[in-house]
């Protein structure tokens, strides 16, 4: 046979196939038009004459519309496909409509000898059966279903990993990615409009328990185990993987694969046999045959008699899983089965999906109520996004993407699907956070007057700070503060985000904007996460306004007062700076959350600064804000960040507020260098420290405090290492030790010692992540530097580095896997706070980066913010578009879309933002 036959036969081979389903174009992965192409094109490897690849080409020019073609028109092109095919080969084919209309009578035909051979293999048992039959000739006793040919593209997982950086990797992932998107590209989008029906989403909320095939048991199992109480939340428990059981193979193929990959056969249940095994166990086998050969479904014990009567004899079964050569036999103990239906299969013969289990719940169990929650409601899935919007973003319509996406009838569809509710759930977020943002705008705030009126457009306070700085300030400093005092200067409430490196120059920045509310007779409040942070802004800022005076109507020639607020202050302490701040002679409060506890009201509170924000909850920021009272002006916001933030967090954490970078270093900022420190180089590293030291430089050695619980631990541990350093190995030297079960008052002792320069090395726990400065401190070893997050091991490198003289950190670790062994190498490659962001975000992805529950991060169902970034970006921009142009989303065609966003997000579109 000449290689130009092979093609066309090859082509041909599926067409009855189709015929016989109905021509739902699935009886091929990717669809019979994809199929027919590809293989035209092989043509091209061939050397083939010009005749020969023009029938190629319009071969495939007549599949090129076919998934979106109707039924019949798919019948017309398969017919006339056939013919084109027999006239090119020259031979008598019988005409393939005939074949469509008699297909059942050959399979009638063949079933007598079926009945008969079947009779006679059960006296003989399965030894008259062939292990291997014919291939060429394979035994017609048993009609076998034609095997869907697949395309040869390799099945990708939901879960696969994409970098996030752009360099080196992006042309190999570009490549990489082209296919997905032309393979979801290559699924028609249907017309069918947005549903103007308020009613049409309420099946969602059916308990269920009312449900065919639950009922109030399994319901209340599905309750305890997933927490799933209604249609629409089972119909949301996507699949976490799938298996693909599409692809048939006759049972003389299965077992020869090497990477033990599932396989799936189909065939008839020929005998049941049962036999002790040598431990005096049974071991029973259900034979399978399929005209080409025998295979074994291995059982034991209890499972033995379960299976006899769930498969008799004469059943025609499905079976998909890993099966193996082994005595002669074909055997398979790691199997699933399903009774063959030709329209009815959920667990074999397609691709499968797999759900997160837990010990009373099986896959087949979730499969069921899945397929009988979509047989009921499936057709009833109301559209929410415009025409318009999908046929830009070309998305799947709602109803087929919740079908799909639990049992895909190929894999382009099943990506189509994904790509659909993953837009949704970014667009529904993005739309939340533009509302937000469009109400905040139009919020009435506090207008802050800015005096011009002086040489150098500073008002006197803000001019004589200024002015007091060792430093000229950044261009990026001085362009996110114009930033911000244009926000202040509206009459409209700031919300704004700062983001910058560790060292970057917030802190002056927010100085600043502070001296702006001062300035116009408000009162500044700037929260932090922990008291020794509150104390070191307290001593920074007071330090920083010493020199300051206010010049006020009132009174000449005042200092700004700064008062400083948290839980452990002693009572008279507390009540005394409760009093300034309600009678407003207290300028600026810093603090803890005690800024939020019942009794603090503040006097007249203008602008609201928050540090570290993603370690306050969403309604501690909430509070902060509505300290003001009902009748007064809500006071401006400006949140600072520790550590920058990836753009696709950015997005779904701060949607609702504007952003600022600090992008520059100030001057003279030096690049710290980074060593992985392995055990048995640490003497090696005391010599450097002794080094350092003797030169007159000053030290921290930091120990982990991963969990609350492991609080004793690792004081024991640090202060342990405290006396082994002190006593053992520079008994010379000045040890001193900080920790965060100490009074408020030690620590500031600790802390004054070691900025004095009588502590030569400081050994902490995570006490110091943040907010300390000493300029004199050019050394950070970090102990077990394995167990912190890449931030907070950035965080902690950020304390040294501050003066004119060179910096080291070092990370004394033992990675005991992957994750922390990236971590590792992440630091020592850079020291860009943007690309470690990137980096920790990636080893981690996103519900760990912040902590979900404490910064309010979605917890998104399908989408994931790492590999759909692409998506959440287009997302975030047709959710602008549609906001612009329905405000108040008023229009009928987006009231359901309204209905949908109160419903998913009602509690959730507080998040990122202080009010």
């Amino acid at each position: 046979m000449s290689n130009f036959a092979k093609i066309l036969t090859t082509i041909r081979r599926p067409f009855q196939q189709e015929l016989r389903k109905g021509c739902r174009d699935d009886v091929v992965v990717n669809g019979l038009g994809n199929y027919v192409q590809l293989w035209a094109k092989n043509g091209d490897a061939f050397t083939l004459e010009a005749t020969e690849k023009e029938v190629l080409n319009s071969l495939a020019s007549l599949f090129e519309n076919y998934a979106g073609a109707s039924p019949t028109d798919r019948q017309r092109t398969l017919e006339e496909a056939t013919k084109r095919i027999d006239t090119a080969l020259g031979g008598r084919q019988q005409n393939l409509a005939d074949v469509s209309n008699t297909s059942a009578a050959p399979s009638q035909k063949r079933q007598q000898p079926t009945t008969k051979r079947t009779r006679s293999k059960k006296k003989t048992q399965t030894e008259m059966l062939p292990l291997f039959g014919e291939t060429e000739n394979p035994s017609e006793s048993i009609p076998i279903k034609p095997e869907p040919v697949a395309v040869p593209t390799t099945y990708t997982r939901q879960t696969e990993h994409l970098s996030l950086f752009g360099d080196a990797e992006a042309a190999s992932q570009q490549a990489e990615d082209t296919p997905t998107e032309e393979v979801a590209a290559s699924v028609p989008i249907s017309d069918i409009p947005v549903s103007t029906d308020l009613t049409s989403l309420d099946f969602l909320s059916e308990p269920l328990q009312y449900l065919k095939g639950i009922g109030p048991r399994r319901a209340a199992m599905l309750l305890a185990e997933l927490n799933i109480e209604t249609v629409g939340e089972l119909l949301a428990y996507y699949p976490r993987d799938y298996i693909d059981r599409s692809k048939m193979v006759e049972i003389y193929r299965v077992g020869r694969a090497e990477e033990d990959e599932p396989e799936t056969i189909q065939g008839k249940v020929v005998n049941h046999t049962s036999s002790p095994t040598a431990k005096g166990k049974r071991i029973g086998k259900i034979s399978i045959y399929d005209g080409t050969g025998v295979a074994m479904l291995v059982n034991f014990g209890r499972r033995i008699g379960i299976m006899k009567s769930l498969l008799p004899v004469e059943t025609e079964v499905v079976v998909s899983g890993k099966f193996s050569r082994r005595y002669n036999e074909i055997q398979a103990t790691d199997y699933e089965f399903e009774l063959f239906e030709e329209d009815n299969l959920i667990h074999t013969k397609r691709i499968v999906p797999k759900y997160a289990l837990t010990a009373k719940l099986t896959a087949k169990m979730l499969r069921m109520w899945m397929r009988t929650a979509l047989d009921t409601y499936g057709e009833q899935i109301p559209e929410i996004l415009p025409l318009e919007l999908r046929q830009r973003q070309n998305l799947m319509d709602r109803q087929s993407a919740l079908n799909e996406i639990h049992f895909p009838t190929s894999e382009a569809h099943r990506k189509a699907a994904q790509k659909r509710l993953a837009f949704e759930e970014f667009f529904l977020l993005s739309v939340g956070m533009e509302l937000k943002k469009d109400r905040k705008i139009s919020q009435e705030g506090i207008a802050f007057r800015i005096d011009t009126q002086t040489q150098d457009n500073s008002p006197a306070l803000l001019r004589d700070f200024i002015a007091s700085l060792p430093y000229e300030l950044t261009g990026a400093q001085k362009r996110v503060f114009g930033e911000i005092q244009n926000d202040m200067r509206q009459k409209n409430v700031m919300n704004r985000l700062i983001q910058g490196d560790v060292g970057s120059g917030k802190t002056v920045v927010a100085a600043m904007a502070l001296l702006r509310a001062i300035e116009n007779r408000y009162q500044g409040a700037l929260m932090v996460p922990t008291e020794i942070l509150a104390e070191q802004h307290y001593y920074n800022l007071s330090e920083m306004f010493e020199s300051l005076r206010k010049d006020t109507a009132h009174t000449d020639d005042e200092k700004i007062n700064v008062v400083l607020l948290k839980s452990d202050l002693p009572k008279a302490e507390r009540e005394e700076a409760l009093t300034a701040i309600a009678d407003g002679t207290a300028d600026l409060i810093v603090g803890t959350q005690a800024l939020i506890q019942e009794g603090v009201d503040f006097h007249r509170l203008g602008l609201v600064i928050i540090d570290e924000q993603h370690r306050f909850g969403v309604m501690q920021r909430a509070t902060l804000r509505n300290k003001v009272g009902n009748k007064a002006l809500p006071p401006d916001v400006l949140v600072m960040t520790a550590t920058p933030i990836p753009r696709t967090l950015a997005l779904t954490l701060y949607g609702d507020l504007n952003v600022s970078v600090i992008d520059e270093m100030p001057p003279g900022r030096q690049t710290i260098k980074t060593y992985w420190i392995k055990e048995k180089d640490r003497e090696k590293l005391y010599g450097n420290l002794r080094k350092e030291i003797q030169r007159g430089r000053q030290a921290y050695v930091v120990y982990p405090l991963v969990e609350e619980s492991e609080k004793l631990e690792e004081l024991k541990a640090a202060t342990e290492m405290a006396e082994h350093l002190q006593n053992a190995v520079f008994p010379d030297l000045r040890v001193g030790l900080l920790h965060g079960q100490m009074k408020s008052i030690e620590k500031q002792e600790v802390m004054a010692k070691f900025n004095d320069k009588h502590i030569d090395i400081l050994v902490s726990t995570t006490v110091i992540e943040v907010g300390i400065d000493v300029p004199n401190a050019t050394l950070m070893v970090i102990e077990n530097a394995e167990r912190f997050g890449l931030s907070q091991l950035h965080q902690l490198r950020g304390r040294v580095g501050r003066g004119k003289h060179q910096s080291a950190c070092y990370l004394v670790a033992t990675p005991k896997g992957d994750d922390s062994y990236q971590r590792i190498q992440a630091m020592i490659r850079t020291n860009n706070g943007f690309q470690i962001a990137e980096a920790d975000l990636n080893i981690r992805g996103p519900g760990e980066f912040f902590g979900t529950r404490q910064s309010g991060v979605p917890n998104f169902k399908i989408a994931n913010i790492i590999h759909d970034a692409t998506l959440l970006e287009t997302a975030k921009q047709e959710a602008e578009l549609l906001v612009k142009a329905d405000r108040e989303l008023n229009a009928p065609t987006h009231q359901l879309l309204k209905r949908m966003l109160q419903k998913h997000w009602r509690d959730n579109l507080e998040i990122a933002s202080v009010g």
